[in-house]
């Protein structure tokens, strides 16, 4: 019986070869692209259009609010300035982290923007808590209950806006009271 032996490959043309390091081919090739990124030569790709308009990205932050994800949350309202409700939104969310400086700002900021009763009613709520300017407090929270029914919200809606007003009320009636 006869062996026969496997078929061997033809010889590789030289222009052809495997190389004999391909460690250190790589290895240049990849000191090469970083010369080449680090001294600017490559194309830089930039995002010049976001495709999500500012009402999307709003959308997209109460969504993850509602998830708890205020950082994103965050993110997103800011991208969906300047919207008055962007504004309120990022208002409410340092209300609710306890950064109320910051939420004042935001409130304000909304306010300059649109007579939002949300915004002035929950800044009148933010002053009340401070027990600080209840003066103020006590005109934008009338000014909620105001622009709310000239709005045409509902009942339910405006009964919270009543019961700032309220309160505030309250807080003044009990300041005028103290010695």
């Amino acid at each position: 019986m006869k062996k026969t032996l496997p078929a061997r490959r033809p010889s590789a043309r030289p222009d052809q070869r495997p190389s004999r390091a391909p460690g250190l081919t790589l290895a240049l090739s990849l000191a090469l692209g970083l010369a080449l990124t680090a001294c600017g030569w490559l194309p830089k790709v930039t995002v010049i259009d976001d495709p999500l308009n500012q009402t999307e990205h709003f959308n997209l932050g109460l969504a993850y609010e509602k998830d708890g994800e205020l950082d994103l949350a965050e993110r997103e309202y800011r991208l969906a300035q300047p919207l008055p409700t962007a504004y309120l939104a990022l208002g409410n969310l340092f209300f609710q982290k306890g950064e109320t400086s910051k939420a004042e700002d935001f409130y304000l900021k909304a306010l300059k923007l649109e007579n939002l009763p949300e915004a002035s009613n929950n800044l009148a709520w933010l002053y009340l808590l401070e027990r600080r300017e209840l003066r103020q407090a006590l005109k934008l929270a009338q000014s909620a209950v105001d622009e709310g029914r000239r709005r045409g919200l509902s009942e339910r809606e405006l009964w919270s806006f009543q019961g700032t007003l309220a309160q505030i009320e309250k807080a003044l009636a009990a300041e005028r009271r103290a010695p």
